[in-house]
Parts: structure tokens; C-alpha cells; sequence
């Protein structure tokens, strides 16, 4: 799948707004993801140095969603790690399980473009709808 087909941003006033598809709640959690880094950096130059398994609960499916994309910005904010492969191995309503894969920020090869500063609650939400599966998430800048 390419980048086009992933996501598709929205600028608002502080916020980009983010429609993401997968094809499965999988994908859809790993596309997701990618994003999230896409929009901060030239995600092709982050080399895969590091695994990290990753577990993350919610409520509900827009809970977790919103959740697994806390945690994957806390990754970036409080250690430092930009990621680009994510291995989704178990997704239910409530719970993610995962492999995130990536490097720590080096700033001789990596810019930041776009600072995102949290992951809104606020208008995101998730659906299926057919065959495809569906999110819009709120980044906050």
C-alpha cells in the first residue's frame, strides 16, 4: 500500500486531522502508526536499530486506538525513538500487541518536520465499514 493510500491529512488551526485505512484492525493499527512518524520525519531515513515489543490496553476500540498512539509518540517524546515498521501480533477491542521497530532520534540524518504534541481523544474514532477498517485520529501541534 502506498502513502497515499495509508492516510490523508487534514490541516486545522493546531491540529492535523488524519484519515487512516487498512485492511484489516491490524493494518489499520500499523498504518496508523506509520503515519504518525511520516508526518514528523522523512521516515525513510530511520533505520531499523531497534525492537520493541509494545502492549497497550483501552476501554474500547477508539480508547485503544488513541492509546497505542500515545504510547507510540511517548516512544518519540521521552526516549527519543523514531519508528517505521510495526508488527501488529495481536489486536482485540482492548488490548494491542506489538513489535515497533526504528532508531533513536539522530540529528545528523534526522529532521524534524512536524512536531506533533499529544494524540487528541476528541473526534477520533475508528469504524469497519465493509471490508476496510477506517480511523480518523487528531494530532495536536
Amino acid at each position: 500500500m502506498d502513502n497515499q493510500k495509508k492516510y490523508r491529512l487534514t490541516t486545522r488551526q493546531s491540529e492535523l486531522a488524519v484519515r487512516i485505512v487498512g485492511n484489516s484492525q491490524a493494518d489499520l493499527f500499523a498504518n496508523s502508526a506509520y503515519a504518525l512518524f511520516d508526518v514528523m520525519t522523512e521516515i525513510e531515513k530511520i533505520e531499523i536499530k531497534d525492537r520493541l515489543p509494545l502492549e497497550v490496553e483501552g476501554m474500547d476500540r477508539d480508547d485503544l486506538l488513541v492509546n497505542w498512539m500515545r504510547e507510540l509518540l511517548y516512544l518519540y517524546q521521552g526516549s527519543g525513538y523514531l519508528l517505521k515498521e510495526f508488527q501488529i501480533r495481536e489486536v482485540k477491542d482492548t488490548i494491542v500487541k506489538a513489535e515497533v521497530c526504528g532508531e533513536k532520534i539522530d540529528p545528523d540524518r534526522h529532521e524534524i518536520k512536524q512536531e506533533i504534541s499529544a494524540v487528541a481523544y476528541h473526534q477520533s474514532r475508528m469504524a469497519k465499514t465493509g471490508n476496510q477498517w477506517t480511523a480518523q485520529l487528531i494530532f495536536e501541534v
